[in-house]
């Protein structure tokens, strides 16, 4: 291998690995996504236990 050859793999191999960094802090999430995930994570929790509640009443209602 050259020298020149080797300058050419040097230079794209420092341009592959200064890419990755970037992508992988792309896909890194930050305070308000956690924030906002758990804010919805716990409103579909309280529609279904809603949801439930309802139905066991109207179960209940049906019966009697």
């Amino acid at each position: 291998m050259t020298e020149q050859d080797a300058g050419e793999f040097i230079s794209a191999m420092g341009a592959i690995t200064s890419r990755e960094p970037n992508t992988k802090i792309q896909t890194l999430a930050t305070k308000d996504d956690i924030l906002d995930l758990n804010k919805k994570i716990y409103m579909s929790g309280l529609v279904q236990f809603i949801a439930l509640v309802a139905s066991m009443l109207a179960i209940v209602k049906f019966i009697r």
